[in-house]
C-alpha cells in the first residue's frame, strides 16, 4: 500500500510538472500548485491510523450522502450542460468575456457539479459522465481561476462558491479519484482533473491571502483569528474546511479545525476586542457582532457558530470528538436570552442585517433556531436539567413564532435590556416592541451593499428608533422610503442627493459616549452623543468598499440625544443641535417615526379626537395642551412644545422604488407601487445651532394619559475640556426628569 501511495505521489508531482511547463506556467498558477503539494500528504502516520480510518469513513459518506448537494442550484439540465462544453471544456454559452469573470467560473463548476452528481447518484454512467469535454472543462476553467490575481478580489467565488463545487465534484467522483491516488489508471485526463478539483478546493484554505506569515502556513491558530476574513461566518460558515481536508486527508487539518471550532463558541466585546479568540461573533452583552463590530445579531454570527457546532458534531464518536466547555455552554445561554430580543411576533428587526428592505412579510421562527435545535438533539449531555427545561420552552415557543417566555425574570426574556456592545436599548414586551440603536466610535454601524443587497444602510445606527406591535410596520413601507427621514434621527434632508455604495463597515459617531441604564423592568434611561462618521476610515479597515468621499450630505449635523422609557411612555430629549456645515442646502430635521398607515389616524386635542387630513402636513405645536397624534392600535406621538419650535406630521401615500431599495427586489413581482405612510418630525431649520428637541411616543394600548407621566425639569448646559491636546471647548448637555 505504501509503494502505491508513494507511486502516486511521484506521478502527481511529474504530471504537473510536465503541464505547467507546457502551458506557461504563471506565478500565482506555481503558486497554487505549489500549497496542493505542501498540503497533500496521504501517507499514513502509525500514531494517526486511527485518525486516517475516520478520514476514509467521512470520505464514503460524502460519496453516499453527496456533499452540500441540497445547495446545489443550476436551473439547466444535464443535457444541455454537455451541449454547452466545447472541445477545449469551455462552456459556449458564456460569452469571451464572461469566461474570466469569477462569478462565471464558479458558476461553470456549478454545472459540473450538477453533472457529477448524475453520476454519484446513478442517473448517468461513467461514459456518459466522465468524457474529455468533461475532464477538460474541470482543468480549463481551474486554469482560469488559479491564474487570477492573489488580491482581496479572490473572495466569494474563489474561497466559497468554487471550492465547494470542486470538493463536491470529487466526492462525486470518488471512485476514479481514489484509483487516480492509488496509481490505478493510466487516464491522464482524469488525473490532471484530479489534480485540478483538489488545486481549487484547497482555496477555502487559502483565500483571500492575508499577506501575513499565516499565507506559509494555513494549518495553524493564527489562520483564523483576528481578521475579518477568518472569523466567524466567513471562517467557518461559507468555507467546505472539513470536506477539504478528507479530501487531502489530512490529519493535522482536522486537528485545527477541532480547536477552533470549540474556541470559536466564545464571546468577544469592546473590552476584549483584542484577545477574544474572534473578535466578532457572539458578543458579551448576549447579542452578535459581524465583518467588523457591526451590530449584525444574524447573518455572521449565527453562521460562524453554525459552522462551528457542525464540525464539533460531525466529529462525536470520532477521535476528535469534544464536550462542549463551560465558556462554549455560556455563550450559547446568552446569545439565546439576548438574541430574542431581536425578534417579535415571527419577525427580526428590520435594519440590522443588509438585507431588511428585501420585500418580504411572510412571518418565519427566530434565526438562532437551527443552533437550538442542534444542541437539544446532540449535546443535551452538556447541559444541566433546569438549562435543558428552559430550552425546550424556548424551542417550543420558538416555534410558534412567539417567544415570551413569561416565567422568567424581567432582563431576561422580556422587559427592557441595554446591549452594551452594541450600543441598543431595546424594551419588548407582549403589546410592543421598542429599540433605539445609538451609537459610538467602539461600535460599527451597518454594511450596505449595492448591487446585491441593501443600498441605503445610512441611518441605521444614529439613533434609529423603532416602534413595532406586529413586526411589519416598516418592512411594508420601505420601498417608499425617505432614508433621510428615519425614526428617531437627527440628520440634514435630502434622500435625493443620496448616492448607494458598498460599505462594508457601515457609519456610526466619532464620539465614544452611548450608555444606558436598566435594571430589566419597565423603566430605563440612555443617551449618546452623535456626530456622524464613515466607520471604513477606522485603522486597520482591509474591507473599505468603493464609499470614500461620497454622499457629503450625510455629515455635518451634531446632536446630544437621550431617552427614557416611563412605562409605556418614551420620552426623547435632544440638544446641542447644530449644523456644522450651514452651507451645504437641506433641513436639519429630527424624525419622530415614519411607519406604515394601516389604520385611521387622530388628532386628541382637550380629550377630543378629531380625523386627520391626507397628504397634508399638519402641525403638532398647540399653545394649550400637548397635542397627541394618535395612529388606531398602534402608537400615539406628541411634542415638548418648550423644546420644539415647529414640528409636523403627515399621512401620505407614495409611490415606491423597492428595487432602488435592495437590489434582490428587481426579480420580485407584484411588489407594491404606493404605500401609505404616517411620517412625524421636528424642523430645526437650516442653520440650527444649539437648538433642543423634545417628543414622546405612548407605546400602551387605548389613549395616552391626559398628562406625561414626566415632568422635564430642565436642560442643563455644562462646560469641560474636552482635550489637552486640542485645546477645544465642547458643549455637553444634561437633562432632569422627574417620574411624576
Amino acid at each position: 500500500m505504501i509503494r502505491l501511495i508513494k507511486r502516486s505521489t511521484l506521478f502527481v508531482a511529474l504530471f504537473t510538472f510536465f503541464f505547467l511547463k507546457g502551458s506557461g506556467q504563471s506565478a500565482e498558477q506555481k503558486i497554487a500548485f505549489s500549497n496542493y503539494r505542501k498540503y497533500y500528504d496521504p501517507v499514513v502516520k502509525p500514531q494517526e491510523k486511527n485518525k486516517q480510518e475516520t478520514i476514509l469513513n467521512f470520505r464514503e459518506k460524502y460519496l453516499k450522502n453527496g456533499y452540500h448537494s441540497y445547495s446545489l442550484k443550476v436551473k439547466e439540465d444535464n443535457d444541455f450542460l454537455f451541449e454547452q462544453i466545447n472541445a477545449d471544456g469551455a462552456f459556449i454559452d458564456f460569452t469571451e468575456k464572461q469566461k474570466n469573470d469569477p462569478a462565471i467560473i464558479a458558476e461553470a463548476y456549478n454545472r459540473l457539479w450538477k453533472i457529477a452528481e448524475a453520476y454519484r447518484n446513478g442517473q448517468a454512467d461513467s461514459k456518459q459522465v466522465l468524457t474529455k469535454q468533461f475532464l477538460k472543462a474541470i482543468i480549463y476553467y481551474g486554469n482560469k481561476e488559479i491564474n487570477r490575481p492573489n488580491d482581496w478580489k479572490r473572495f466569494h467565488a474563489s474561497c466559497f462558491a468554487a471550492p465547494t463545487a470542486a470538493v463536491a465534484i470529487y466526492f462525486c467522483l470518488l471512485k476514479e479519484m481514489d484509483k487516480v491516488e492509488e496509481g490505478k489508471t493510466d487516464n491522464k485526463l482524469l488525473a490532471e482533473a484530479c489534480d485540478m478539483l483538489k488545486v481549487i478546493a484547497l482555496q477555502a484554505w487559502t483565500q483571500p491571502f492575508r499577506n501575513d506569515a499565516t499565507d506559509n502556513n494555513v494549518v495553524q491558530i493564527e489562520r483564523f483569528r483576528n481578521h475579518v476574513w477568518w472569523v466567524g461566518g466567513n471562517a467557518l460558515g461559507y468555507r467546505p474546511l472539513l470536506a477539504v481536508a478528507c479530501m487531502y486527508k489530512s490529519v493535522p487539518m482536522i486537528d485545527l479545525l477541532a480547536e477552533v471550532s470549540s474556541k470559536g463558541i466564545s464571546p468577544t466585546s469592546q473590552a476584549t476586542y483584542n484577545q477574544s479568540f474572534w473578535n466578532e461573533g457572539f458578543t458579551a452583552d448576549g447579542a452578535g457582532w459581524g465583518h467588523g463590530k457591526q451590530c449584525l445579531i444574524w447573518g455572521y454570527p449565527i453562521d460562524g457558530t453554525s459552522g462551528a457546532l457542525s464540525i464539533l458534531t460531525a466529529l462525536q464518536g470520532t477521535p476528535w470528538e469534544k464536550s462542549l466547555t463551560p465558556e462554549n455552554k455560556e455563550a450559547f445561554l446568552n446569545y439565546f436570552h439576548g438574541g430574542n430580543w431581536y425578534y417579535y411576533k415571527g419577525y427580526i428587526l428590520p435594519c440590522l442585517d443588509r438585507n431588511s428592505m428585501s420585500y418580504n412579510l411572510s412571518s418565519r421562527t427566530i434565526p438562532f433556531m437551527g443552533i437550538l435545535n442542534s444542541v437539544l438533539k446532540d449535546w443535551r449531555k452538556d447541559f444541566s436539567v433546569s438549562e435543558l427545561k428552559e430550552l425546550e420552552q424556548l424551542q417550543t415557543e420558538g416555534e410558534s413564532k412567539n417567544i415570551r417566555m413569561s416565567d422568567y425574570p424581567e432582563g431576561v426574556y422580556n422587559g427592557t435590556r441595554w446591549f452594551y456592545n452594541n450600543d441598543d436599548l431595546v424594551k419588548k414586551s407582549n403589546d410592543y416592541h421598542l429599540i433605539v440603536n445609538m451609537a459610538s466610535s467602539r461600535c460599527d454601524g451597518l454594511e450596505s451593499a449595492s448591487d446585491f443587497a441593501d443600498a441605503y444602510n445610512f441611518y441605521t445606527a444614529d439613533g434609529l428608533t423603532l416602534f413595532e406591535k406586529d413586526g411589519r410596520e416598516y418592512r411594508s413601507v420601505f420601498g417608499g422610503w425617505d432614508v433621510t427621514a428615519s425614526p428617531g434621527v437627527t440628520a440634514r434632508e435630502g434622500m435625493e442627493n443620496l448616492t448607494p455604495v458598498t460599505n462594508w463597515r457601515g457609519y456610526t459617531s466619532k464620539y465614544n459616549f452611548a450608555a444606558a441604564a436598566t435594571s430589566g423592568g419597565a423603566n430605563s434611561a440612555a443617551g449618546f452623543i452623535f456626530e456622524k462618521m464613515n466607520a471604513s476610515d477606522n485603522n486597520g479597515v482591509n474591507d473599505k468598499g468603493d464609499n470614500i468621499g461620497k454622499n457629503p450630505v450625510l455629515y455635518g449635523v451634531k446632536a446630544y440625544k437621550s431617552y427614557f422609557i416611563v412605562g409605556d411612555y418614551l420620552i426623547a430629549l435632544g440638544a446641542g443641535i447644530t449644523n456644522l456645515k450651514p452651507e451645504m442646502p437641506g433641513t436639519i430635521r429630527t424624525t419622530i417615526d415614519q411607519t406604515a398607515l394601516g389604520e385611521k389616524v387622530y388628532i386628541i386635542e382637550n380629550g377630543i379626537e378629531k380625523p386627520v387630513t391626507l397628504n397634508k402636513p399638519i402641525s403638532l405645536i398647540s399653545e394649550t395642551n400637548p397635542v397627541w397624534v394618535k395612529q388606531q392600535n398602534k402608537f400615539s406621538y406628541t411634542v415638548l412644545p418648550e423644546f420644539s419650535r415647529q414640528a409636523l406630521f403627515v399621512c401620505e401615500s407614495k409611490t415606491t422604488d423597492w428595487g432602488k431599495m435592495n437590489f434582490t427586489n428587481k426579480t420580485k413581482e407584484n411588489l407594491p407601487e404606493q404605500v401609505n405612510i404616517l411620517r412625524l418630525w421636528i424642523d430645526h431649520g437650516q442653520h440650527p445651532v444649539n437648538d433642543t428637541y423634545g417628543y414622546a411616543v405612548y407605546m400602551g394600548n387605548g389613549n395616552p394619559a391626559p398628562k406625561l407621566p414626566v415632568n422635564v425639569l430642565k436642560m442643563i448646559q455644562l462646560f469641560r475640556l474636552f482635550s489637552r491636546m486640542t485645546g477645544k471647548l465642547p458643549v455637553l448637555y444634561f437633562i432632569q426628569a422627574r417620574v411624576i
